[in-house]
């Protein structure tokens, strides 16, 4: 409620709650709810929150919950009864479904059961660095086929060794143009090799040197994530 007053006060900020709903000329802001904790008690608090205009639930956070169970905790774990029930409820409702935080169990569970598009909005790969936290190619695979994307965070922890670049040409060498998307992350992390939205310029640059083409990086920057809220 504090974060939707706040944004109202600024009559260049567009509060997007359907993709028609899309400004060019504002800055869109889409709200989303990150754990489940606040709404695995009763329906009627994603109802609220949807109501309000929330559109990105996010399964789990870093402790798991009644839903599902978060990488950190048991990434062989997946959703659980209430888990899978209130996934199928969502079938009902506009909503994209983040699993980032997830375990790869979640992901797969969440995946075979959903109508919704499914996305991991910040998370890097786990196959590059084996960080319990990163994503695992079996997830991917499964949010790929569902048409959904997997956005590279700038975490220093969740990079590893490997630059934001290297990440992304993961997922175009083994998944294609249609899986990346970008997760800076910058209200969640502490350690941000770009520490501002200014900071990706340095990215698109460093794309163009890749043989990335402008099409391909209007995709990952946005068009991607377009895709899905569409």
């Amino acid at each position: 409620m504090n974060t939707i007053h706040f944004l109202k006060k600024y009559p260049e900020i567009n509060i997007v709650y359907d993709f028609k709903k899309i400004d060019v000329k504002k800055v869109n802001i889409i709200l989303g709810v990150e754990g489940g904790h606040i709404f695995d008690k009763t329906f009627s608090q994603f109802e609220t929150f949807y109501e309000l205009g929330v559109r990105v639930f996010t399964i789990t956070w870093n402790n798991s919950n009644r839903f599902a169970y978060s990488a950190f905790d048991n990434d062989k774990k997946g959703l659980t009864r209430m888990g899978k029930n209130f996934i199928k409820m969502l079938n009902d409702y506009e909503v994209l479904i983040d699993t980032s935080h997830a375990s790869t169990r979640t992901v797969l569970d969440v995946c075979e059961i959903t109508e919704n598009r499914v996305f991991a909005s910040h998370s890097c790969i786990r196959a590059l660095n084996p960080f319990i936290r990163n994503i695992a190619d079996e997830a991917i695979k499964a949010i790929v086929l569902r048409r959904g994307l997997v956005g590279i965070n700038f975490s220093k922890k969740h990079l590893g060794k490997w630059r934001v670049i290297d990440h992304l040409n993961y997922l175009y060498e083994r998944f294609g143009i249609e899986s990346m998307g970008i997760g800076s992350d910058f209200d969640g992390i502490t350690d941000p090799v770009i520490d501002c939205p200014a900071g990706y310029k340095k990215i698109s640059q460093k794309l163009l040197k890749e043989n990335y083409t402008k099409k391909e990086i209007e995709k990952i920057f946005y068009k991607n994530f377009l895709r899905l809220l569409k």
